[in-house]
């Protein structure tokens, strides 16, 4: 994929965040703000008596603070220099959101800061939606059509999930890439499944009990619960219908690039839907 955002850009706007007073991870713990971005725990330790990132970053930067404020910006394990700009600007994008920094001014100096660096290259950063009166602010390229990252759902492993659909199709070739894409679709609905779905309201239809991958049946009986009555038909049917699609094109043999990106859209559709649902869309956190 070719990449817009040049290494000059990149690293004017990582000097920026080194040397200022603002803290990129913002009120939270750096090991909780990159959380929001990576499975840290699937990711290696750089120190061979930790298990794994998630508690390397804890150990070196919440307990001993002996690395280098600056130091994610050069860590082979994130390669925030060198990523697609999507990874490079949603890591952007979560420094100034509201769960991160809920000073507006400060997370509106940071925006205008990115702007100024990230203008020469055509994007900019514009506020797209408001939580709890405080703004969402989303990557769009100048003059063309918005280009907005979904606002997080707050289910981490769902959001990592999604971003990590894109980062594939944006950098997917061959055939057996593209039905990655599917495989991991489905790992995304059986995740958001899994946060929504209750045995005890949610009905399975055909009385089969789903089970904990069955994200087929828990999905269908959320719907069929949740949108129930004539009042929600079309909602009942268009959420039904995005789910069928999603999950059959998963398991298409010949994959190609609108294979994969009609499952991708499918898929990030359902999420939405469930996040509406599920109270995740303009109340989070």
């Amino acid at each position: 994929m070719l990449k817009e955002l040049s290494e000059v850009t990149r690293r004017a706007i990582v000097d920026y965040l080194s040397t200022s007073s603002i803290d990129w991870a913002g009120r939270l713990q750096e090991d909780e703000f990159l959380a929001r971005l990576y499975d840290l725990t699937s990711m290696p330790s750089t120190d061979n008596r930790l298990r794994n990132a998630a508690a390397d970053i804890h150990q070196h930067r919440v307990n001993w603070s002996d690395w280098e404020n600056d130091w994610v910006f050069y860590d082979s394990r994130f390669n925030l220099l060198h990523v697609p700009d999507e990874a490079f600007l949603r890591f952007l994008s979560e420094t100034v959101h509201p769960v991160v920094r809920p000073d507006v001014d400060e997370a509106r100096i940071l925006v205008a800061t990115y702007n100024k660096e990230l203008a020469a290259d055509g994007w900019a950063f514009i506020e797209v939606n408001q939580i709890s009166g405080r703004p969402v602010f989303a990557p769009q390229k100048i003059g063309q059509r918005s280009q907005v990252f979904d606002e997080p759902t707050g289910w981490q492993k769902v959001d990592r999930q999604l971003q990590e659909v894109r980062l594939r199709l944006d950098t997917a070739k061959s055939e057996e890439q593209y039905q990655a894409v599917g495989l991991l679709c489905r790992e995304v609905l059986i995740s958001a499944a899994q946060e929504v779905y209750d045995s005890c309201r949610h009905f399975s239809q055909d009385g089969v009990t789903p089970s904990d991958t069955d994200a087929g049946r828990m999905l269908e009986s959320f719907f069929t619960s949740e949108l129930k009555g004539s009042a929600n038909e079309e909602s009942r049917a268009h959420a039904k219908a995005a789910l069928r699609l999603a999950l059959a094109l998963q398991h298409k043999r010949t994959a190609d690039f609108r294979m994969a990106a009609l499952c991708a859209e499918a898929t990030s559709s359902v999420v939405n839907i469930l996040a509406v649902l599920g109270g995740r869309r303009g109340r989070w956190p």
